[in-house]
């Protein structure tokens, strides 16, 4: 019962805190809600493992073969790539490998988040994280963060790509031993040029996660690199 109780005042503290540090001119909407005509735009790939410490560091500041590939996919939906701005849409996408119950998650065991400097001038607490999945809470209620620390979503693979973005809520009792996996992570940003006075920023946000990879020693990118692939154009073909 004390737990339960610790476990609620935490979360009303992180609520709280969350509150307090909203950009007030900052918009964010899921990427399934942008409904603009297509257009030219800017594209930044980036691939991310994590560290000795459980932490999310930076592989390519700008993964060439991946922006070829996910560029291809925006020119079948109407867009135009340029080699450099202005351009009527900046997009973004963060792809990580990892095994997520190794990671650094925060004060509830909930949240994996993109290092500040790999991201640069544009980073926010609102957008750059890729867990948890559900962009407008802290997790599911009633769960006990502290007992699942495995509390991210896994999804089986199963010769067919799976849309199914549910949580896994079994996670393993506390002490057992669950095998070694590792699994990607994607997070893809649109975010529109300005139009008009103000300094108010809209941005459109999409995550997604594979199946389980091959289990490797510290997740090395090349072992979800494949997954991560269908994972990222299945988010641009479906929520662009």
């Amino acid at each position: 019962m004390q737990r339960k109780v610790l476990l609620a005042a935490l979360v009303a503290l992180a609520v709280l805190g969350g509150c307090a540090q909203r950009d007030p001119n900052l918009l964010v909407r899921g990427l399934g809600e942008f409904s603009r005509a297509p257009g030219d735009y800017t594209l930044t790939v980036k691939t991310y493992e994590l560290d000795a410490e459980g932490r999310s560091r930076l592989v390519r500041a700008d993964d060439a073969s991946l922006r070829r590939f996910a560029a291809r996919f925006l020119a079948d939906k109407g867009y135009t790539l340029k080699a450099s701005g202005p351009a009527r849409y900046a997009v973004e996408a963060h792809l990580l490998c990892a095994d997520t119950r190794k990671a650094k998650l925060g004060l509830l065991a909930e949240e994996l988040r993109l290092p500040a400097q790999a991201v640069g001038a544009g980073y926010s607490e609102e957008i750059h994280y890729w867990l948890p999945d559900q962009e407008t809470g802290l997790g599911q209620p009633g769960m006990d963060a502290l007992e699942r620390h495995d509390s991210v979503t896994r999804r089986r693979s199963s010769g067919t790509f799976d849309r199914n973005r549910e949580p896994n809520l079994g996670g393993a009792p506390m002490g057992a031993q669950e095998p070694a996996f590792c699994q990607g992570r994607v997070l893809v940003t649109l975010t529109p040029a300005a139009s008009g006075p103000g300094p108010q920023r809209q941005v459109f946000v999409g995550r997604g996660a594979t199946g389980d990879c091959p289990a490797e020693p510290d997740c090395p990118f090349k072992t979800c690199g494949a997954a991560l692939e269908r994972t990222l154009a299945d988010e641009i073909e479906t929520r662009f």
